[in-house]
């Protein structure tokens, strides 16, 4: 028995479902990294301006520090650290000339003392 060739004439079209995807494609795969930065591309050209209202509704409620100037146009003013109050540690993790004074301030009412 001898098996018969199966050839496809030239002049015929490739009519299956795959071979006219395979035709009919324009672009090649995308890599995955491609295919990460277009959908992000995509997702951002359609929520832009919902991002742009969200963005100023953020502004209006948080206020942004004041920044000064670089270099000599520069203030330096460091905040002082106003303590009010002593706890427990504080009296029991100093030394004794200290926690004297402490206690002191405690007894006067120039700080508050807290457990």
């Amino acid at each position: 028995m001898a098996r018969a060739k199966k050839s496809i004439p030239t002049g015929k079209v490739a009519t299956s479902p795959r071979a006219l995807q395979k035709k009919g494609r324009k672009k090649a795969k995308l890599s995955t990294a491609e295919a990460r930065r277009e959908y992000q591309r995509r997702y951002y050209q359609l929520h832009k301006e919902k991002a742009k209202e969200y963005q100023r509704q953020y502004n209006l409620a948080h206020k942004k520090k004041l920044r000064s100037g670089r270099g000599k146009t520069g203030q330096v003013a460091p905040r002082e650290v106003v303590r009010t109050t002593f706890n427990t540690a504080d009296i029991m993790h100093s030394p004794v000339e200290k926690t004297i004074q402490i206690l002191e301030k405690i007894i006067k009412g120039e700080r508050f003392f807290t457990m």
